[in-house]
C-alpha cells in the first residue's frame, strides 16, 4: 500500500507540475511544423546576394592577405560581395573571419552604423518601398541566439521599414548580412518554436544550464507519464466492467484523462522522451572520433597556401556567379563557382573546360578511399534523391547527386560528398543514426514514406499532436480543480 500511495502521488504532483507544459508542448509543435526559428539560409543568402562584379578585382587572394598577419595559410577562402565591392572572405584556423575588399586590399575591422545601412540597403532584402533606418547594435537578442552567430558578433540591427517589418542582422567585424527576420515570423516563434524550445533569451544565453534546464523538466515529464500509464493499466477493466458498462471507475475529466492517457500512452512517452534525446545527453550520440583528420586526408591537408593558388578564370564562365570558393582535394587546387545553391561549377587550373566534371569525379574516386585508410571501403552508391538517412529538413538543405561511401572502421562511417562541387556533406556514424531514430524519427515522423507523401505527414502529426493536447488539456483541468479544492 505505501508503494502504491507513493505511486499516486508521484503522479499526481508531477502531473500537476507538468500538465500545462505539455499542453504548449504539443499546441506549439503544430505552429513549428510550418514557422522555423529565424535563419538566414544559405538559399536566402545567395539569392539576396548581388552578383559578383568581377571587372572590380584588382588583387589576388595572395595580395589582399597582404593586411592580415596570418602566415598566407587559411582553411578556407572566399570571394563574395561586402558593401556592394568584391571581397575576399579568409577563415582562420580557429574559424575567425576577416574581410578584405579587393578592389583596394582595405581590411574591414569595425562597420559604421551608416555602413550597415548601405549594406541592408544595397541587398535584395530591400525590397522596392523599404526605408532601411538603424536600430542599435546588439551582442545577443531573442533572435540572433544560435552559437553560429558567434563569429560575426556584435550584430547592427537594421530595420527595414517595409511592410513585412523585416529586420536585418548586419556583422560589425564582416560587414554582411548573417540574420533576417520579420513580423510574422517573430510572433509565431513567440507561440512556437520560444515556447517548445523554452528559449526566452534569459535562459538561452547561459548554453550550460539552459541544456540542463530541458535535459531534467524532460525526465521529470517522462516520470510522469511512466507512472500515469502503470496507474492507467492498473485501474482500467476488459472483463468485469466497473458498475457492468465502464472500464474506467473515473468519471468525468478524470474519466477521460483516464482513457485518452492510455490511447495516446505510446505516442506522448515517444514524444517526451524524443525530447529528451535531442539534448543528446550524456554525451551519448558523440562519436569516438573526430571526422576533421578524415577530412583532411581527403583534402591534402586543412590550409590554402595563397601564394600556390592561380586566379580563377572569369573568361570561362559564361553566366554571373554569386561567390568563388577556393578549394582542394587531395592537394590538388580548384575553384567552386556558386551561382545559387541548387547551381555551380567547378574549375581546375590549365584544364581544358570541357573536362572539369570528370576530373572532379576522378579525383572525388581517388580522395574517397584515404577518408579511412586503415578501413575497408565497403561500398560507393550514387544517392540521387532522399532517404531515411539522407534527406533535408526544413533549412537542412541537402544537394544531389552525391555518393555514399561506407566504411567498416570502429563506428560503421559513412560519408556523403557532393559530386558537382567535391565537398563533404557530412559524415554518418553509429552514434548519429541512433541519434536519426531516437530523436527525429520519435519526435518529427520524418520516415521518408510520409514525407514523400504530405499531405500524409502533416494529417498524421496533426493529429497525433492535437491527440496529445487534448489529453494535456484533462490534466490542466484536473490539476487546477486539485490546487484550487
Amino acid at each position: 500500500m505505501k508503494l502504491k500511495s507513493i505511486l499516486y502521488l508521484t503522479h499526481r504532483w508531477l502531473g500537476i507540475g507538468m500538465c500545462l507544459l505539455f499542453a504548449l508542448w504539443f499546441a506549439s509543435g503544430i505552429i513549428m511544423m510550418y514557422v522555423d526559428y529565424p535563419e538566414l539560409t544559405e538559399e536566402e543568402r545567395l539569392i539576396n546576394l548581388p552578383d559578383l562584379n568581377t571587372s572590380e578585382i584588382l588583387l589576388s587572394a595572395f595580395e589582399a592577405s597582404a593586411s592580415i598577419d596570418a602566415g598566407k595559410a587559411f582553411s578556407a577562402v572566399k570571394l563574395t560581395t561586402v558593401l556592394d565591392r568584391p571581397a575576399y572572405q579568409f577563415q582562420a584556423i580557429g574559424g575567425e573571419l576577416a574581410i578584405v575588399f579587393a578592389d583596394s586590399g582595405e581590411l574591414i575591422t569595425e562597420l559604421s552604423p551608416e555602413s550597415a545601412i548601405a549594406a541592408a540597403r544595397q541587398s535584395a532584402f530591400a525590397a522596392e518601398g523599404a526605408e532601411p533606418s538603424y536600430d542599435k547594435l546588439v551582442d545577443l537578442d531573442q533572435w540572433s541566439i544560435s552559437a553560429g552567430l558567434n563569429r560575426f558578433r556584435p550584430l547592427h540591427r537594421v530595420k527595414l521599414n517595409d511592410p513585412a517589418g523585416s529586420v536585418l542582422y548586419v556583422s560589425n567585424s564582416t560587414g554582411q548580412i548573417v540574420l533576417d527576420t520579420h513580423r510574422t515570423e517573430r510572433f509565431w516563434n513567440w507561440l512556437g518554436s520560444i515556447v517548445h524550445w523554452i528559449y526566452p533569451l534569459q535562459l538561452r544565453k547561459n548554453a550550460s544550464l539552459w541544456t540542463q534546464v530541458i535535459i531534467y523538466i524532460s525526465i521529470i515529464g517522462i516520470v510522469s507519464v511512466f507512472t500515469g500509464g502503470i496507474i492507467g493499466f492498473m485501474r482500467i477493466r476488459i472483463r468485469k466492467l466497473y458498475r457492468g458498462i465502464n472500464l474506467s471507475p473515473y468519471t468525468g475529466w478524470m474519466k477521460w484523462h483516464h482513457i485518452l492517457g492510455l490511447l495516446t500512452l505510446i505516442f506522448v512517452s515517444t514524444f517526451i522522451f524524443s525530447g529528451l534525446m535531442s539534448m543528446g545527453p550524456w554525451g551519448i550520440f558523440n562519436s569516438s572520433t573526430s571526422a576533421q583528420p578524415q577530412i583532411s586526408r581527403y583534402m591534402g591537408g586543412n590550409t590554402l597556401r595563397l601564394s600556390n593558388l592561380q586566379p580563377p578564370d572569369f573568361a570561362a564562365i559564361t553566366e554571373p556567379v554569386k561567390e568563388v570558393e577556393w578549394q582542394k582535394i587531395q592537394s590538388t587546387p580548384y575553384y567552386s563557382f556558386k551561382k545559387s545553391q541548387r547551381r555551380g561549377e567547378v574549375q581546375f587550373p590549365g584544364t581544358s573546360t570541357q573536362n572539369q566534371s570528370l576530373l572532379l569525379l576522378a579525383k572525388i574516386g581517388e580522395a574517397i578511399p584515404v577518408l579511412l585508410p586503415d578501413a575497408r571501403l565497403l561500398s560507393l552508391d550514387l544517392v540521387q534523391e532522399p532517404d531515411n538517412y539522407y534527406y533535408a529538413r526544413h533549412n537542412n538543405y541537402r544537394p544531389f547527386p552525391v555518393y555514399r561511401a561506407k566504411f567498416d572502421d570502429k563506428e560503421s562511417s559513412w560519408y556523403h560528398i557532393d559530386l558537382t562541387s567535391g565537398e563533404i556533406v557530412n559524415r554518418v556514424t553509429d552514434a548519429s543514426r541512433r541519434e536519426r531514430w531516437l530523436f527525429n524519427g520519435l519526435h518529427s515522423l520524418d520516415f521518408q514514406f510520409l514525407l514523400q507523401h504530405r499531405p500524409l505527414w502533416d494529417l498524421l502529426v496533426i493529429i497525433l499532436s492535437l491527440l496529445g493536447l487534448g489529453f494535456s488539456l484533462t490534466a490542466v483541468v484536473i490539476g487546477w480543480r486539485r490546487l484550487v479544492d
